[in-house]
């Protein structure tokens, strides 16, 4: 991240604030997808940080972390579109959980099926480090905890799903 583009959008100039989340806007979208498995809503989450963003930049102490905070708002964003999209049920998903269960299991991804089991944080982490590339400590700044807890977690829940695999 260039540092005085960043600084510049802080002081205000949204030139600087828009050519700084342009160019996260891959990245943006990726995590945001990550956590929502839909296009619409992904877009949804990363438009709504950028927002956001723009809104509370001058609430940023260190430059050098821009890119760290606002990924972590993408990912408050996707939560949020996860929290208002659970109270409302649509009529097509009604249909799709009716088929869903006559579908035959065994054609569904058996590791898709063994990461939906893992805790919604450690599947995070996971999506993040193998679907994402992120390293552990990028993890661990963007889920704002100890890089213990992420490779415990991820120990925990890699193992775990080795198992169950293992079984299939």
């Amino acid at each position: 991240m260039d540092e005085k583009l960043v600084k510049k959008a802080i002081r205000g100039n949204f030139n600087a604030y828009s050519i700084l989340v342009h160019g996260l806007k891959e990245e943006g979208y990726k995590l945001a997808y990550t956590i929502l498995n839909n296009e619409h809503d992904s877009m949804d989450a990363y438009l709504q940080a950028v927002e956001k963003g723009l809104k509370n930049i001058t609430n940023l102490k260190e430059s050098q972390y821009f890119k760290t905070w606002f990924l972590k708002i993408v990912i408050n964003e996707a939560k949020n579109i996860i929290a208002k999209n659970s109270k409302v049920i649509f009529l097509d998903e009604i249909e799709e959980r009716r088929e869903a269960k006559y579908e035959d299991k065994e054609s569904k991804l058996d590791l898709e099926i063994c990461l939906q089991k893992v805790d919604s944080q450690s599947r995070q982490m996971i999506k993040l480090k193998y679907y994402m590339g992120y390293k552990l400590e990028e993890i661990a700044t963007i889920l704002a905890v100890p890089i213990g807890t992420v490779k415990g977690k991820m120990y925990s829940a890699l193992k775990d799903m080795k198992k169950e695999l293992e079984v299939r």
